[in-house]
Formats: structure tokens, sequence, C-alpha cells
């Protein structure tokens, strides 16, 4: 491999985990921090930042425990449609937000909370609950695409408790990093094509415009979690993908786009890949 390559790869995972302690270091030293919201669109890498934020917090001193707000979806018979007759599947009429505001205000309160559990094979709520109480230095971690929304809470805490994460993903030339990161993702684990992946995308977008990023500007810290390295292990598969996109598609002009910066970049196998890397959501 490329020694330059390998480089990249140390740095980029660095700073991540240098970001996190970082913020593992803000938390720890503010008692009145309780609530951590972690927000951001699909595949900027919240379910890892979330659970090495936990772990981070907990080696560091004070007990954490998660939430994510994916347990709240609406069971199948509860389901709401968008305008076009197809489900909602992205916006925040898509979670239970009755339940949402009951489990967070008990947390806040010092109650103890029945957090759902979401069965995505059922498309239903289960019948099991986890149980979490805030201890006097305890935290809760709440990710999610909504995690940032107000309307979470009922009653919201004071300000002085809530620590919100938002998280992106930018190379800054004009690709889509997220796009190519669940282009991949979804081929290896749920065998869609590329042109599925881009009709899904439409609503994905359109949602986070509306309901995720005008959260942004109220967070304690952004991160963009955007690797330089990761073109290295994902683009092989994104532009064998996106060339199946057929020019009578109306995607095809992006995916042109697409591969004209993703091609070039060198590739590397899977394995270079560091076991607990954010990454690894994506492969």
């Amino acid at each position: 491999m490329n020694p330059t390559i390998n480089e990249m790869i140390k740095k980029d995972e660095f700073s991540y985990e240098k970001t996190l302690s970082e913020i593992t270091n803000r938390i720890c030293g503010d008692r009145e921090i309780k609530v951590i919201l972690i927000a951001g669109g699909s595949c900027a890498g919240k379910t890892t930042t979330t659970r090495k934020l936990s772990e981070l917090i907990t080696a560091s001193g004070r007990v954490a425990h998660t939430v994510s707000l994916d347990d709240y979806y609406r069971n199948h018979d509860e389901s709401v449609y968008l305008p076009d007759g197809t489900r909602d599947i992205e916006s925040i009429n898509s979670l239970r937000v009755d339940l949402i505001r009951e489990s967070l205000g008990d947390l806040i309160a010092g109650r103890e909370a029945k957090i759902p559990m979401f069965d995505f094979k059922t498309e239903s709520r289960t019948d099991d609950y986890r149980r979490i109480k805030l201890g006097d230095d305890d935290v809760v971690l709440i990710e999610g695409l909504h995690a940032l929304s107000p309307e979470l809470f009922a009653v919201a805490p004071p300000e002085s408790a809530i620590y919100r994460i938002y998280l992106y993903a930018s190379a800054g030339d004009g690709a889509d990093c997220r796009f190519v990161r669940r282009l991949v993702r979804d081929s290896r684990h749920r065998n869609a094509d590329a042109e599925e992946t881009y009709n899904l995308w439409d609503n994905v977008k359109s949602n986070e415009y509306a309901s995720i990023e005008p959260f942004k500007k109220y967070a304690d810290v952004t991160i963009n979690t955007f690797f330089v390295y990761e073109r290295s292990i994902l683009n092989d598969d994104a532009v064998r993908l996106l060339k199946t996109v057929q020019p009578e598609s109306e995607h095809y002009e992006s995916a042109l786009r697409l591969i004209s910066i993703l091609e070039p970049a060198e590739s590397i196998t899977d394995d270079y890949v560091p076991e607990n890397s954010l990454l690894r959501e994506f492969m």
C-alpha cells in the first residue's frame, strides 16, 4: 500500500478520535450536562459516534446511557403517508413523538423511563422495554435524524443541561459523501442498485432540508465525519454501481459527475480499515 495512504488513514482516524476526546472532556467537565443530543442526516455516522462517546464518557467517570430515536418509529399499522402516497419513513412524523416526550420527560424528572425496542423485520415495537433511570452523575445520549428538534420535549430541560452535536460529511468538492456511503452500504447489505438508492435519496434530502438542517445552527459542536481515505475504500463499489445508471435515467448526469470525481482515487482493500472505525458502518 502507498505509504501516503497509510499516513492518511492514521491522520483521519486520529483527527476524529481527538474531536470525540475533546467533546468528552467538555461533557465530563460540566456536571450540569445531562442530555446529549446527536443528530445529522443519513449516513453521517451517528451510530458509531454515539457508541464511541458513550464509551469515552463512561471511561472518564460518568455513567452514559444511550437512546436511539429509531426505537420510536411508528408500527406499520400506524404509518403516515406523503402526498404522493409513499410511506413517510424520514420526517419526524414517522416517529411516535408522544412516546419520546414521555420517555425524555421521565428521564429529565429523575424517574425511571421505559425505552421501547423496535424490530425492523416486523416493522413494529416489541413487547420488551429497556428501563433507564439517570443517577446524579449520569448522562443520556439521544441519537437520531431529529435529535435536535425541540418537538422531542414536552417541557425542555434547562439549556445548561443540554449539549447538542450535529454530524455531517463533506469533502468540499461537490460530491455527496453520504450518498456514496449509502450507495455502497445498501448494495452490500440490502442488494439495492444505484437507481433504487437514488430514488430513495430524493426523499431523504427533501426531509433533511425541511426538518434536520435548520437545527444545525443550534449545535454546540459540528463534526465533519468525512475521512479522506474512505474514497479508497468505497469508490470501486460506488463507481461500479453508478455505471449501471442508464442514459434515460433522470439520475444519469449526476452519476456521470460523481464517477468523474470518484474514479481517480487509489483503491485499497477493506482490511486496512481499523476494526473500530466509523467507516465500518458503511462497509
